[in-house]
C-alpha cells in the first residue's frame, strides 16, 4: 500500500500538518527500491533522514502539548521514544529491505498520527486560539 499525505491525517494544526507530510514524503521514497542495486543505500538514507527529523518533529509536538496543558504529555512522549528507538535501532541493522520498513513506518502512521496525535488537538487548538484571542503572547 501506498504511503501518501491523505486528509484524514491532517490535524488541523498546520505547523503539525507540515511536519507529518514532510515525513510522510521521506517514507515515501520507500515504494520503489525493492528489487533496486540501490536499495539498501535509498533504506539507509531514508532511515537517517528520519532519524534526524524525528527528534525535531517530536520536540515541536511536545512543546506544544506542553504548553497546551495536554494531560497525557508524558505517555504521549514514552510512544515518540518508542519510535524513535526502533527507528534508530533499525539503522544500525546490516541489511533492511524496504518492505519492512515500509510497513512498519506506515503502521506507525496509522496508530499514531491517526489516533494518539488526534487526542491532543483540542487541548493544542484551544490553547492556539487564545494566544490569538490574546495578541499572540505565549
Amino acid at each position: 500500500m501506498q504511503i501518501s499525505w491523505k486528509v484524514e491525517y491532517s490535524l488541523g494544526i498546520a505547523e503539525m500538518d507540515a511536519e507529518h507530510v514532510r515525513m510522510i514524503e521521506m517514507m515515501a521514497r520507500l515504494e520503489s527500491v525493492d528489487g533496486r542495486p540501490d536499495a539498501l543505500r535509498t533504506v539507509g538514507k531514508v532511515i537517517n533522514d528520519l532519524v534526524d527529523y524525528v527528534g525535531t518533529h517530536f520536540m515541536h509536538e511536545e512543546d506544544l502539548m506542553e504548553k497546551a496543558g495536554y494531560p497525557h504529555l508524558e505517555r504521549h512522549r514514552e510512544q515518540h521514544r518508542v519510535f524513535a528507538q526502533k527507528v534508530y535501532d533499525m539503522r544500525s541493522r546490516a541489511s533492511l529491505d524496504a518492505h519492512t520498513v515500509h510497513q512498519f513506518l506506515q503502521q506507525w502512521l496509522g496508530e499514531h498520527i491517526l489516533k494518539a496525535d488526534r487526542d491532543y488537538v483540542p487541548y493544542v487548538q484551544r490553547w492556539l486560539d487564545n494566544r490569538g484571542a490574546e495578541g499572540g503572547l505565549e
